[in-house]
């Protein structure tokens, strides 16, 4: 039987239920679904008015019963494994599913498209931009918003792909969709051939991520519904895997633009190819040349090789683009054999009735506050750290794209090994074990900034820290969604918490700018490149501020269920709560809005609004005032640490729980 700690009101009610569903199916009567509605509906009835439990949350509990019972031990995991069940969480028969099978294979290769276009699409801007069109940072910076927003939408594609399905498919004809627009998107990429403009590369780049992200959600949804099909001991398997796909797919792209875009095209300024042009006289141009080379070539100085080009030969634009074409093209029939069952179309307001009382569960509200207050401190950053590397490093794109991919390489060897090891280790120790790594490569600057080892290929190998660890963090916040999301929810439920993760991004951004006001030294690469000891104080006050603001991020960890076991806790307990459901809505309109007015506007006209403070910019004159974005840093670490208060250390001070190391391990 399922014991229960002696809690009246919605545990008694929820027992009561549990116990007689489970019964029922020990006995192998299937009165309780089928033969006596009554019955069925009287009980449910009965469990909603005492206990508000969703019937959904008594089925699951019931068709897990023969693994778990419930132990009334404080500080223990409430489920206990017993034994072997032939049913997953959400009652679907339990089956081993091998993701390079026929059936699957699908969805692999969609996660390695994602991860190929996630790395390319990111890592073209900087060459493309910087180094080739010589564009403002502004710009830059706008332009990386631009091509990455559609990431903060997720949740509105999850919408479509549950609630609106095509020929009674809810996976298959989005994923499909979303990548046949990317093929063709791409073509028009490859169309514009090396001489393309900045701001088209910008505008194909982002209607890119808007198609593969629209596939990406539909995938979400039928890798969710596959990982409920695992045996909860094995459960993680599908997700880790499709995770290391995407960052496989990173590690290609990283290593094609590592080897195709370190040439001198790519490189030098104003390079010439054919010797039959002439060299540019635009004064822009000749601005970023490197003085040596006209010196030493006045009239031929174009079709010289400068010093940042490592490699003679360059990837013309149109190729990457069509040899992606061509990949996208060979696996739409992977796509479409995607293992899938017809469904029928919810009627919408139903639709969203049910996804609000999912929303209203602790269970959901809690995972996914964790993963926007975690966010916010985690992805602050030292933003004088780039000017940094360049004055004190002399860091080459060689060395970036190596660096990027090396951060994918880690992430990739690290799920692997969860996938293989550590499938039911803490999530909470995951996250602790993540922030020691991330102290310590960070820590490591300090070589860096007191020149006692300034070594370009030093930083290399060591700042792969902060992409592994916000990967490593937005995924366990991800492991404990597949625990929660109902069949018929689970691309919008999966998307809800992608979409709260990724909204807060701009208000780190802001809050990373205006830790600058306290170091005027370090607001520009002139000032750095002197390195005097006021230089180097400040960068090591700065340098420490981040980690401790990064570090801060644990206080949030106890919103995290350790594992499994305890996420199925929290569903099974019902605890419910309206008010931080409608904060969670709320905060996460809130971002979304102001995510998207800073991206529109820095675009719209980025060399006038992109400086501002309030949208994460140095500041346009040197007399703007702080104050409207120190006042918005404060509301942002306020909402983060307030959040952490109220749900995990004002009822320590109540009494109610204590305070204890327990809680974040």
């Amino acid at each position: 039987m399922v014991r229960f700690p002696r809690l009246g009101g919605r545990s008694a009610a929820y027992k009561e239920a549990v116990d007689s569903q489970a019964a029922s199916e020990d006995a192998g009567d299937e009165t309780f679904k089928t033969e006596d509605p009554t019955v069925s509906s009287l009980l449910e009835s009965s469990v909603r008015r005492r206990s508000s439990v969703p019937a959904a949350d008594i089925e699951r509990a019931a068709s897990s019963k023969r693994q778990y019972s419930l132990s009334t031990s404080l500080g223990e995991d409430i489920f206990e494994e017993n034994a072997p069940s032939k049913f997953g969480s959400g009652g679907e028969a339990e089956e081993e599913i091998n993701p390079f099978s026929k059936d699957y294979v699908g969805l692999t290769a969609s996660y390695l498209g994602v991860g190929a276009m996630l790395g390319s699409s990111s890592s073209l801007l900087y060459p493309l931009l910087i180094v080739k069109n010589g564009v403002s940072s502004s710009f830059m910076a706008a332009s990386h918003s631009v091509v990455m927003l559609w990431w903060s939408y997720k949740i509105l594609f999850g919408f479509l792909s549950d609630c609106f399905p095509i020929f009674g498919f809810k996976r298959r004809p989005y994923i499909i969709f979303g990548w046949v627009m990317c093929l063709f998107t791409l073509l028009c990429l490859a169309r514009g051939g090396n001489d393309i403009s900045a701001s088209n590369v910008v505008v194909l780049l982002s209607v890119c991520n808007l198609c593969y992200v629209f596939a990406d959600t539909s995938a979400d949804g039928a890798m969710v519904s596959f990982a409920h099909k695992e045996p909860i001991e094995r459960r993680g398997r599908i997700q880790t895997h499709c995770y290391s796909m995407a960052s496989l797919g990173k590690i290609i792209m990283h290593g094609c633009l590592l080897l195709g875009f370190s040439g001198p095209e790519m490189n030098c300024a104003g390079y010439q190819p054919d010797a039959a042009f002439l060299c540019t006289t635009d004064e822009a141009v000749l601005a970023r040349v490197e003085p040596g080379l006209i010196q030493s070539y006045p009239t031929d100085w174009c079709h010289q090789k400068c010093s940042r080009a490592t490699f003679d030969f360059d990837l013309p634009i149109h190729t990457l683009a069509m040899g992606m074409c061509m990949v996208i093209f060979l696996s739409l029939p992977l796509y479409a054999n995607l293992k899938e069952e017809k469904v029928q179309a919810e009627p919408r307001l139903e639709y969203l009735r049910a996804f609000w009382s999912q929303l209203e569960r602790k269970a959901c509200w809690q995972i996914i506050l964790y993963g926007m207050v975690s966010h916010i401190t985690m992805n602050i950053q030292n933003v004088a750290k780039p000017e940094a590397n360049y004055a004190w490093l002399e860091l080459t794109t060689f060395q970036q794209q190596l660096m990027s991919m090396l951060e994918s390489l880690s992430f990739f060897v690290a799920l692997k090994l969860i996938r293989r090891y550590a499938l039911n280790f803490s999530w909470r120790k995951m996250v602790l074990i993540g922030s020691g790594i991330s102290v310590l490569f960070n820590c490591s600057y300090y070589l860096v900034v007191f020149d006692i080892l300034r070594s370009s290929w030093f930083y290399v190998i060591t700042d792969v820290s902060e992409s592994f660890m916000y990967t490593l963090n937005i995924f366990v916040s991800l492991a404990c969604m597949v625990e929660i999301s109902e069949e018929g929810y689970e691309s919008i439920t999966y998307a809800l918490i992608t979409t709260s993760s990724n909204v807060v991004r701009p208000l780190s951004n802001v809050i990373s700018f205006q830790l600058l006001t306290f170091f005027p030294s370090l607001v520009t690469q002139e000032s750095i490149a002197t390195d005097t000891f006021l230089v180097r104080q400040e960068f090591a006050s700065l340098q420490m501020m981040v980690i401790l603001l990064n570090l801060s991020s644990l206080l949030s960890t106890p919103l995290l269920p350790r594992q499994k076991k305890e996420t199925l806790d929290l569903v099974a307990l019902g605890e419910r709560s309206t008010a931080w459901g409608k904060f969670v809505i709320l905060s996460v309109l809130v971002f979304m809005m102001y995510s998207t007015t800073v991206t529109f506007i820095t675009v719209h006209d980025h060399e006038t609004y992109g400086c501002y403070k309030i949208f994460g910019g140095r500041g346009c004159t040197e007399d703007e005032s702080s104050i409207p974005a120190l006042m918005l840093v404060l509301a942002g670490l306020l909402y983060c640490y307030g959040t952490n208060f109220v749900l995990t250390y004002l009822p320590i001070l109540r009494g109610e729980s204590k305070l204890s190391l327990a809680m974040f391990t």
